[in-house]
């Protein structure tokens, strides 16, 4: 199963944010264990290496980026998903941008704390807690 992890899922595995680390951390594991197939935003990576040379450091925000390339595909930006996501009715662009880059990826799911800023979206939206009950009654 295809799913793409909003940015801030995979923040809140990399800072540590409370009270969200640990199921992001376990939706994450999932991927990592190659149990689901998991895909970020070509977005995703730019915005993370920013914001962890930022609270970290730069060494520190690579090496977090090479792990993620072991674990993640990486969803396209090119010129359709741009102008798809410019047509669309998001409010906020670099959502738009994450969800037309999920749907030209084929994924089944979008992984995101912020369901809101999803609201347009066609593809089924889960929070980590959400995904893993789902999940888990599945077997």
């Amino acid at each position: 199963m295809k799913i793409l992890f909003d940015t801030n899922v995979i923040l809140d595995v990399l800072l540590e944010r409370e009270p969200f680390f640990k199921a992001s951390s376990q939706v994450l594991g999932y991927a990592e264990l190659n149990k689901i197939d998991g895909w970020i935003c070509g977005t995703t990576v730019t915005t993370i290496h920013y914001l962890l040379a930022k609270a970290l450091t730069r060494q520190k925000a690579e090496e977090h980026l090479r792990s993620l390339f072991k674990i993640f595909h990486i969803s396209t930006i090119n010129s359709i998903v741009l102008e798809d996501a410019l047509a669309d009715n998001f409010k906020d662009y670099e959502d738009a941008v994450i969800y037309h880059s999920a749907v030209h990826a084929n994924v089944a799911a979008i992984l995101t704390r912020n369901q809101k800023d999803f609201q347009q979206s066609k593809l089924p939206v889960y929070s980590p807690i959400e995904f893993l009950k789902a999940i888990e009654s599945l077997g």
